[in-house]
């Protein structure tokens, strides 16, 4: 009898050994887009973001709960202070906020890997960038720097991160001709089924897909126990339970975009396998908390990295608006096709005297609001650049034949890009004030379209002109198929954005709406 009792307290010592029920703390934040200073809008700010951060794990701290902060990707192009310091102290940035692992987005590379990987290096990263869907990493020089996922052993748990990265084909080019992105579905659920042949017992999917992607694939997954996402700069006020493929519920969640948003997950993980939500909120950040004091001093040396860049006052007043520039308003798309957007169009085709200009809104960076327009206030709405020491993008020019240029009308009539593109050159006649206006490809058919006053032509080639980023990816991602399709496919080269715009806002101040 006393033997049975020795080998069944034995018994029950050994099975709360391999007992790893844990609570864990999650902290999520994503499309930062080196905000550093928060928005026009009064959200966010790293310095107040810390703070919040710091607050959330000492009070987990000190129920004996460990804390992993995950980042969703875009944590670095997109706003004007990824010019502080030539992006490294957008990476700096990370290691200040405390992120553990964050997944690659498709702006963190947008000047290609090696530009990726100075910046890293520079920067002296100890957060770890982690991408499954990445391809070609040998030739591209990020073996071994950009893994598939990271792994964490809390007590007997071993919980995994998988890196997933959007895998949307006008977001490629910079990594081509040697790498690309696979299907980040694809790709997850093979990385799923390795940390379960692995004996992981937590896997959480960190992906810059954007929602509905997210739940696509928690809808097809078996083994994942949680997906963060970003990309999409969705705010998520509570986890979106979706049925995964044995009708698990599996929780999504992602914390809208700017810094303006934290979000914390106390997750319970079952020594018999699953675990439970015990709780979860969405922490707004504001640019009125309170700060943390080493981070305030990052963000004020980074403003003044920024100008010494530019070589410019920030605050410099170069013209007057009566309307908002088009942009981001706390992270999110608020004007679209407004009259900027016009101006822009208006802009890009006179420069090269083309037929038409188009605009996408989509490159806006941040919304400014009407009244006196700043030197910073113009690089903050169009933020874009190939390469350091360039005044912002270039300007660029093809020629489509009518029957393509029919095409290409038709097709952004059906796309997501129909709200937010301006094309200006293209009219369509208005039967009820019997004059010409504005084509929308959302609202008019191809059919009615004209130019000059006259329809479209099927054999006749129509000059284009755009911001150059479009020819440049058409060039990487076509190559030689590129020229024989547009039969001129340049980009001007003496022509940029920032001196451009500059002087149309001086010269025509005050901007008011294009009235045709």
């Amino acid at each position: 009898m006393f033997l049975r009792i020795i080998i069944l307290l034995l018994s029950l010592e050994f099975l709360a050994s391999k007992s790893f029920a844990k609570v864990l703390q999650i902290i999520h934040t994503n499309d930062l887009h080196s905000y550093f200073m928060g928005t026009r809008g009064g959200n966010g700010g790293y310095a107040q973001l810390k703070k919040v951060i710091d607050d959330l794990k000492s009070e987990a701290a000190s129920q004996n709960i460990p804390t992993l902060y995950l980042d969703g990707g875009d944590f670095g192009e997109g706003s004007s202070f990824y010019f502080s310091n030539h992006g490294v102290d957008s990476l700096r940035g990370l290691d200040l906020l405390g992120v553990d692992v964050a997944v690659l987005g498709n702006h963190d590379f947008i000047l290609g890997t090696s530009e990726l990987k100075r910046q890293m290096k520079k920067a002296g990263l100890k957060a770890k960038i982690i991408s499954a869907n990445l391809k070609g990493k040998e030739v591209l020089g990020m073996s071994g720097i950009i893994p598939d996922y990271v792994d964490y052993q809390f007590n007997d748990l071993k919980l995994r991160i998988i890196g997933l990265t959007t895998s949307e084909i006008h977001f490629l080019y910079p990594l081509r001709p040697l790498g690309y992105i696979s299907s980040p579905i694809k790709t997850g659920l093979k990385q799923e089924a390795l940390a379960r042949d692995e004996g992981v017992d937590f896997t959480i999917a960190l992906t810059h897909i954007g929602v509905e992607e997210d739940f696509k694939l928690a809808q097809e997954s078996r083994f994942i126990d949680l997906i963060i996402g970003g990309h999409s700069h969705t705010l998520l006020s509570d986890p979106q339970m979706t049925k995964n493929s044995q009708g698990r519920l599996i929780p999504v969640v992602q914390a809208g975009a700017h810094s303006g948003y934290v979000g914390s997950l106390m997750v319970d993980v079952k020594p018999q396998g699953g675990s439970s939500i015990l709780s979860y909120k969405i922490h707004h950040v504001k640019k009125d908390m309170p700060q943390d004091e080493k981070v305030r001093a990052f963000v004020e040396e980074a403003y003044a990295k920024r100008e010494t860049y530019f070589q410019r006052d920030w605050n410099e007043v170069i013209g007057y608006s009566e309307f908002p520039f088009s942009g981001d308003f706390n992270g999110t798309i608020y004007t679209k096709k407004n009259c900027w957007s016009r101006h822009m169009a208006r802009l890009t085709k006179d420069v090269l005297k083309a037929d038409l200009g188009i605009q996408f809104d989509n490159f806006q960076g941040e919304m400014i609001s009407e009244g006196p327009i700043t030197y910073g206030d113009m690089i903050d709405n169009f933020p874009h650049f190939r390469r350091w020491g360039d005044e912002g993008w270039k300007v660029g020019r093809l020629k489509v034949s009518g029957l393509l240029l029919k095409q290409i009308l038709k097709a952004l009539s059906k796309s997501e890009f129909a709200d937010h593109v301006t094309i200006d050159g293209v009219t369509v006649f208005d039967l009820f004030f019997l004059k010409p206006k504005v084509f929308d490809p959302k609202m008019h058919m191809p059919e009615e379209a004209m130019v000059d006053n006259q329809p479209i032509n099927n054999g006749r080639y129509y000059s284009v002109a755009l911001p150059s980023e479009i020819p440049h990816a058409l060039l990487k991602m076509l190559n030689v198929l590129a020229y024989g399709v547009f039969p001129e496919l340049k980009v001007r080269r003496d022509l940029s954005y920032w001196p451009l715009l500059e002087n149309y806002i001086r010269e025509n101040s005050p901007l008011r709406c294009i009235e045709d």
